[in-house]
């Protein structure tokens, strides 16, 4: 499987010659800044004919950051009613332009210790498998991301109205209880979207307290 990620787009284009000194009356950039630069140059793919640039997304009233493609929208109630007409929708739902990509995030009361995680995830897997229409079980993964968040990761394909779904939930414990994610898209768009799925499982964090909130849960400030 060809992943995109691996044709990151750098949004300034062009490098200093070799043989070009340094100019001593030019500022120099600090360590933090180059971390800055190379972090911006890691937030545009190209996917298909598209260039998705990504912007940081503040969840679940301000505990938790997760990167997301800018131009994804807050998705309307009337469309998240048909889409998902269980009263136990997920609390967050942003969706593409087009409506054929969503990205979950939904609290549970479930409590759990981190390192319970590895057990809850193959007994949610168990569920999923008995209740859901799989087409193509994935399996499952455990990941601590960049920010040393435990994840519990849980892939699979299975029928929709429209056809076959891909299916990406993440599992991960805040503040001692269990919050589901989930990345889903049309089988067919996997291959070209799985890079937006790695990029949210691995921009996944927890807010300290006193991180700024950017917008109130449910505003959409992009």
């Amino acid at each position: 499987m060809n992943y995109l990620d691996e044709q990151i787009l750098s949004m300034k284009q062009g490098s200093t010659p070799k043989h070009e000194e340094a100019n001593p009356n030019q500022p120099q950039s600090t360590d933090s800044e180059k971390q800055s630069l190379a972090a911006d140059k890691n937030m545009v793919l190209r996917i298909q004919d598209e260039i998705v640039t990504f912007s940081p997304l503040i969840i679940l009233d301000g505990k938790s950051e997760v990167e997301i493609p800018k131009a994804f929208h807050l998705m309307p109630l009337e469309q998240a009613k048909f889409k998902y007409p269980s009263e136990h929708r997920p609390k967050v739902i942003y969706t593409s332009t087009d409506g054929t990509i969503n990205i979950t995030f939904n609290p549970t009361e479930t409590t759990l210790e981190p390192g319970e995680l590895p057990d809850f995830i193959e007994q949610m897997a168990d569920v999923l498998r008995s209740v859901q229409p799989i087409r193509n079980w994935m399996g499952t993964e455990l990941i601590v991301n960049d920010y040393g968040l435990l994840i519990g990761v849980i892939r699979f394909v299975a029928a929709g109205v429209d056809g076959n779904l891909y299916n990406e939930m993440l599992l991960f414990v805040l503040e001692g209880c269990v919050i589901i994610g989930a990345f889903n898209c049309m089988e067919s768009d996997m291959e070209a979207w799985l890079p937006v799925a790695r990029r949210m499982v691995e921009s996944l964090r927890v807010v300290s307290d006193s991180y700024p909130m950017l917008f109130k849960e449910g505003e959409d400030s992009r």
